[in-house]
């Protein structure tokens, strides 16, 4: 691997974790952002199963679509071929993390089957396809896109345990300075972006 592929590779890290973050420039995969995001904890182990889930559903995806789909031009089931793909490795992960994490799994709740539909999960698989990326650049793609979805919610944890919340107006509420957090995240990784320009 030469310097100019190495330069590449932390472009796609850099671009999908941080220029183009799943969750704050897509506003993808939200929802568990702003439910599961009242604890720390909980909040890293989140984003751990979903990088996991988005890696692994990608990276099959990819597969599914290049080597079936398109030699038998097919490409109009790829959406259902990576719903079916992504609630396979879902229920997968269910069930392992049930039988040798019990305490994981209880502390998601509802929010681990909820994975099989997180959008930023299909979003990803649908970017690749969209943007016709190789398999190595997949897979980059997909692992920067996965821990920068775990760095907003484990930065929205980190913050929000710092809020009194007894102090937050009625009319704003849990949800309305989570989402405000997220706005203030959002600025910083586009002042980043922004100052990193001319390095990547």
């Amino acid at each position: 691997m030469d310097f100019n592929q190495i330069i590449f590779i932390f472009q796609i890290l850099f671009t999908a974790a941080v220029a183009e973050n799943i969750a704050l420039y897509y506003f993808l995969g939200t929802c568990p952002l702003i439910s599961v995001s009242n604890n720390l904890r909980t909040s890293f182990q989140m984003g751990i199963t979903v990088t996991f889930v988005m890696l692994i559903s990608s990276s099959i995806n990819f597969i599914v679509y290049n080597w079936i789909l398109v030699p038998l031009e097919l490409e109009y089931l790829q959406l259902l071929f990576f719903v079916l793909s992504i609630a396979a490795i879902t229920q997968f992960l269910e069930l392992f993390l049930d039988r040798y994490f019990h305490e994981i799994y209880a502390s998601f709740g509802i929010f681990l089957p909820l994975i099989a539909v997180n959008c930023a999960i299909l979003g990803v698989s649908l970017f690749i396809v969209l943007r016709e990326y190789d398999f190595v650049t997949s897979v980059v793609y997909s692992l920067g896109s996965g821990l920068g979805w775990l760095l907003v919610i484990c930065l929205i944890a980190s913050l929000r345990r710092r809020v009194d919340t007894s102090s937050i107006s009625i009319y704003l509420g849990e949800r309305g300075i989570t989402m405000l957090i997220a706005s203030i995240i959002a600025m910083a990784f586009y002042g980043l972006t922004t100052a990193m320009k001319g390095l990547i």
